[in-house]
């Protein structure tokens, strides 16, 4: 009867002795819990205030034999081919056309030479017939001279385009989208206002943790043609730019954004 009162009497001593810790344990809690907050807001004003003045931000893209540019490029090229090969066709049409005229001058001339004496002053019915004959081979060959020159001017100008057409396939034909159907190609996106601050041999950093522990991973080895738009890595602004292609790590390449020329916070 007497042990029942005995544990009464233990049980608020212990939770009186067990009160400071647990006070100590939700200050330290609150500390660590205000200190994560502080930390928080520190970061994020940071990243805010650095993405607002940095310029020096790139966005890689990891081409793939399926990336929409790699498609475009690949039907660019093919037809391109096809619209060479459409010219060539016709370069081939009227050269067998001038070839033509050729034959038919020449001949005209052999039988106007062969024909024309007897013809000067006809008398009898053969000897109009003759003159007949020699007006009208007078009168084709006129004509297929007069075709020859428009014939070659078209000549030329296919020429010309032939020329230019295959500058057009062999520039095509040598763009990093194409190189991608065959080979691991990195592009990266640069803003027209950090494009000042990317040249051919740019390095170019990454980093582990958002702008901190950040180390060297590549460099920008050419810069393409062309604009194009991507979206900001921070803000998800739309923004107008262009490509250029990286020579980067594995590890990198997949990187949501990188930054060239230095580490974005230097001593990190």
């Amino acid at each position: 009867m007497e042990a029942r009162p005995q544990s009464a009497r233990s049980q608020p001593r212990f939770w009186v002795a067990l009160q400071p810790t647990i006070v100590r344990l939700y200050k330290v809690a609150g500390l660590i819990a205000l200190t994560a907050i502080l930390v928080g807001l520190i970061g994020f004003l940071v990243v805010n205030i650095f993405y607002f003045f940095d310029h020096s931000w790139v966005r890689p893209v990891v081409l793939s034999p399926t990336h929409q540019k790699v498609v475009e490029a690949s039907t660019q090229l093919a037809d391109s081919k096809l619209r060479a090969a459409e010219l060539m066709s016709e370069k081939f049409a009227i050269e067998a056309q001038l070839s033509e005229i050729d034959r038919t001058v020449a001949a005209d001339e052999r039988f106007i030479a062969e024909v024309g004496a007897q013809a000067d002053h006809p008398k009898s019915p053969e000897q109009w017939l003759f003159r007949r004959e020699l007006e009208k081979a007078k009168l084709d060959k006129d004509n297929s001279i007069g075709r020859r020159a428009p014939l070659g001017q078209r000549l030329e100008s296919i020429k010309l385009r032939m020329e230019d057409q295959d500058k057009v396939v062999r520039r095509l034909a040598q763009s990093p989208y194409l190189r991608a159907i065959d080979q691991r190609v990195v592009l990266a996106f640069v803003p027209y206002t950090n494009l000042r601050n990317v040249k051919l041999g740019t390095k170019l950093y990454g980093c582990a943790w958002g702008l901190i522990a950040c180390k060297t991973v590549g460099k920008v080895t050419a810069v393409l043609d062309g604009e194009v738009t991507d979206i900001h890595p921070h803000d998800e602004t739309v923004q107008r730019g262009v490509m250029v292609e990286i020579d980067v790590a594995s590890s990198a390449a997949g990187d949501s954004v990188l930054f060239a020329g230095s580490k974005p916070l230097w001593l990190f």
